[in-house]
């Protein structure tokens, strides 16, 4: 195995144009799931997609759903040692683009830098489509060396907003991605510079509150104190819910082990604000701003909507409003019994609000050992020339327990993103440095599991 990958140094080094190109050609493709109001945007990115995948070498197969299409793209061996699939998302979230610097967020921007060599700007770049070619790459070179593995990209187109309809995609391709185990690369290291092994996610309780308490809104001199303002209550509510103990119950503790993983990630904690810029923090304590704010319970408010949201104050008071919000789970915690905690707790204290679910997921633990896990930390370690620490992903992926429940295999975690990517947020990127990196990683975990 050692001579077959003498060549691989060389071509990781000169895959930098190849991954530029396809980038963005990928970036060009504004496949924005979450709040589209039709498919088309989406079903002309996916055959894009489809067709660099088939310039790849892969057999490829658009798998329909109830919602927007799965990509497949098969890289086949007469006698694969090991069946691998590697899962990415597609989808993108939007893009507002008088906060980007660069004037079309759906067009890649190459910048150089020192650290890096380059930069990659553009929506998507990270989140998930610079990760899906880094994977690409690996399988393509897999195939070209003829080892003994087969591997699947399968590129979803809904995940972000919550994955309603892969199931469709896992039942129908059910034979053929129920191999050895699906590895996914859509989750971040806690920090730049050393590599880290997801071991689990959040889960996840999205819900949108209604109260209606007029037919419209009126001037506020004209109900006066004695009406009802449904901003207000819901304001309350949200106040009452933050303070509240019913979502943190069942909820396991993190670990030493989990404690312990966390401190080799060369996160800082006191460094964090960095990434996302904010001007102040609910905490100082670096413990809370570590290990344990990926793996506790949260609550967040999203939006209060409804009412006066111009420029200056116009004094009116709506008829009605709706407070969006989500819960952040993990293991020993279950949405269905997080919603009937929920119903019953705004039931408690404001019997006419409506209690909307939107989407749920639960949390996944992902394995830390064995021969899957063993080839993925000797491919980081390959790839990014660290020892990969373990670190529980705060996020949630509604895929990964889709994934796992209905193919009854295994889900590992490559991730290659970083926190000052900028998943979601103006002014995206990824690095080549990272996915250098990642191409390599991929390349050597393969190369384990096909040995």
């Amino acid at each position: 195995m050692t001579d077959v990958l003498a060549d691989l140094p060389r071509f990781v080094a000169d895959s930098e144009p190849w991954f530029r190109e396809t980038l963005a050609t990928l970036v060009e493709q504004p496949t924005v799931s979450l709040g589209k109001t039709d498919d088309a945007a989406i079903l002309a990115g996916v055959e894009v997609g489809a067709e660099v995948l088939r310039r790849a070498g892969a057999k490829v197969e658009v798998v329909p759903t109830a919602g927007t299409p799965a990509l497949l793209a098969r890289f086949a061996h007469p006698q694969p040692r090991a069946r691998v699939v590697v899962y990415n998302h597609f989808d993108v979230q939007p893009a507002d683009a008088d906060k980007w610097q660069q004037d079309d967020p759906f067009r890649l921007e190459v910048r150089r830098d020192r650290e890096r060599e380059f930069v990659y700007f553009g929506r998507g770049t990270t989140d998930d489509k610079g990760p899906a070619l880094c994977a690409l790459r690996a399988a393509e070179w897999v195939a070209r060396h003829e080892l003994p593995i087969e591997i699947i990209c399968l590129w979803e187109t809904e995940e972000e907003i919550g994955s309603p309809n892969l199931d469709d995609a896992l039942r129908a391709r059910c034979e053929l991605l129920s191999g050895d185990c699906v590895i996914v690369s859509d989750t971040i290291w806690p920090a730049a510079g050393h590599p880290v092994i997801s071991t689990g996610l959040r889960g996840a309780l999205l819900a949108v509150l209604r109260l209606r308490s007029a037919a419209q809104q009126s001037h506020s001199r004209l109900p006066g104190s004695v009406a009802r303002n449904p901003s207000r209550e819901l304001a309350n509510l949200a106040m009452a819910i933050e303070t509240a103990e019913f979502w943190q119950l069942d909820a396991e503790l993190a670990s030493a082990e989990q404690i312990e993983g966390f401190s080799r990630t060369g996160c800082d904690p006191h460094d964090s604000r960095g990434a996302h810029e904010p001007d102040t923090l609910e905490t100082e304590v670096p413990l809370e701003r570590g290990p344990e704010a990926s793996a506790r319970p949260a609550f967040e408010v999203h939006g209060l909507t409804r009412g006066d949201s111009g420029a200056g104050i116009e004094r009116t008071v709506a008829g009605e409003a709706e407070l969006k919000l989500s819960f952040r789970l993990v293991p020993g915690q279950t949405p269905a019994r997080l919603l009937a905690r929920l119903e019953a707790f705004v039931r408690s204290l404001n019997r006419d609000v409506v209690v909307e679910p939107i989407a749920s997921f639960a949390p996944y633990r992902g394995p830390i050992r064995g021969r899957v896990h063993e080839a993925i930390a000797r491919g980081m370690e390959q790839g990014f020339g660290k020892v990969p620490a373990l670190a529980h992903e705060g996020g949630a992926i509604a895929a990964v327990p889709k994934m796992a429940g209905l193919l009854g295999v295994p889900v590992h975690f490559l991730p290659l993103s970083l926190p000052e990517h900028g998943y979601h947020a103006p002014n995206e990127y990824f690095d080549w440095r990272q996915a250098r990196g990642g191409i390599a990683a991929f390349v050597h975990t393969f190369a384990a599991l096909a040995s």
